[in-house]
């Protein structure tokens, strides 16, 4: 048959024979074409709703967007009960604070919306009718939302920022990246009034990344709330890419309060440099990753070997010894892990030449790898930058070289660069 020749339709006794579900499960196939749903859409009655469904499953609320639901009541009625994600982006101007305004109103009475996204705007924009519908749970999205992903947010306090996140009971995840805040007084409260209740949606909250804010009054929030009648959250992912020294010692405490849940970490500690290498070592000495039972995934961040002199002050010529490594702790904090369930170790690394490499004990890291009990581990993999991509093949060999005493490293280790 000739590539120009037209196609013959199955006959309609055939087509009127077959299961809806058969047709379901071919559009399933299309949910990310849009422009392919459309057309798919037009087809017949029966296809139009499946279509809707990964047509109008997550959307972005422009204005024209919004508009088009609010003057059309066949739209509103038959696109509305589709959404599921929602995202509100940022470039608002003040002449356009009403319209935003009437943005976010619309935004919180969707019915079905279990994931927002919020992006690039400040709090100030907010009129006081949809400040109080946010900080007062006035809303049909407060009683559906599962996930809320907050980036580049400017908050009066955290209070609002807490009051605001507690107005959602059914919260499972829980994202902050580039939220900021002024400095709360709360050391000056009064002792004598009951603390901050904790958040309804403690008991099945299971996901949580902070990343380039601070991570001390978050996690300060839910750890009070841990301790006030016993509950625990059930959090199984954890994202700290960017603790600070002396949060080190409280991000111990709050994974420790989770012993049987955890089973993806992510952790990066910033500020290293010789002087302050024991002091890292003190603090990351203090979390324990032997509790962790359960634990599949790992992921260090900032391991940032180019920012360092690859030789140390005293003597010049001498390669630095591992006392003084920035990474001491590197090597003895994986060494805790107890989980038979890991599967994966991941480091993301900023690196400027092969000597830098050897901050890392990696004699000690094989003994790591070689643990009995990690007899399900999969990947090793090192996400590398700061280099050019004409030295992925280079680099790779430094690595693969500086691990040819693990058995699975021609297996399972990976070099890839972002």
């Amino acid at each position: 048959m000739g590539l120009g020749a037209p196609l013959t339709p199955l006959p309609l006794s055939v087509t009127s024979r077959l299961a809806p579900e058969l047709y379901d499960h071919v559009l399933d196939e299309f949910h990310a074409s849009k422009s392919t749903l459309s057309a798919c859409s037009l087809v017949c009655r029966g296809w139009l709703s499946i279509c809707r469904h990964h047509l109008f499953f997550s959307v972005n609320l422009r204005p024209d967007f919004v508009n088009f639901l609010r003057h059309s009541p066949h739209a509103l009625a038959t696109v509305a009960p589709h959404i599921r994600h929602v995202g509100l982006g940022g470039g608002w101007m003040r002449e356009q604070q009403d319209e935003f305004n009437d943005i976010i109103l619309f935004m919180i009475s969707l019915e079905h919306v279990r994931k927002i996204h919020l992006e690039t705007w400040s709090w100030t924009y907010l009129a006081p009718p949809a400040t109080t519908a946010l900080l007062g749970g006035q809303g049909n999205i407060f009683q559906t939302l599962t996930v809320l992903d907050l980036k580049f947010i400017t908050i009066p306090s955290f209070s609002v920022l807490r009051t605001f996140a507690s107005q959602f009971p059914k919260l499972r995840e829980l994202a902050f990246d580039n939220v900021t805040w002024e400095e709360d007084d709360d050391s000056e409260a009064d002792t004598s009034q009951p603390a901050h209740p904790p958040p309804p949606f403690l008991s099945r909250f299971e996901k949580l990344s902070v990343c380039a804010c601070s991570n001390e009054p978050i996690l300060s929030w839910l750890s009070a709330a841990y301790g006030e009648d016993g509950r625990v959250a059930p959090i199984n992912s954890l994202s700290l890419p960017e603790i600070l020294p002396h949060e080190a010692s409280l991000v111990g405490k709050f994974l420790a309060s989770h012993p049987s849940s955890l089973e993806n970490l992510e952790l990066g500690f910033l500020e290293h440099n010789y002087d302050d290498a024991p002091a890292i070592r003190n603090v990351v000495g203090e979390i324990d990753l032997s509790l962790h039972t359960r634990l599949r995934t790992i992921r260090i961040h900032q391991l940032s070997l180019y920012q360092f002199p690859s030789t140390p002050p005293t003597p010049p010529s001498s390669p630095p010894p591992p006392e003084i490594s920035p990474y001491v702790w590197l090597v003895p904090f994986l060494a805790r892990i107890a989980s038979l369930e890991l599967s994966a170790i991941s480091f993301n690394i900023w690196l400027g030449g092969e000597r830098q490499l050897d901050l890392i004990d990696w004699h000690a890291f094989v003994k790591v790898l070689a643990n009995p009990l990690f007899t399900k581990l999969r990947l090793v993999e090192f996400n590398v930058r700061g280099v050019e991509p004409s030295m992925a093949d280079e680099v790779t060999g430094w690595i693969a070289r500086r691990l040819t005493d693990w058995d699975g490293a021609p297996e399972f280790l990976k070099v890839s660069f972002d």
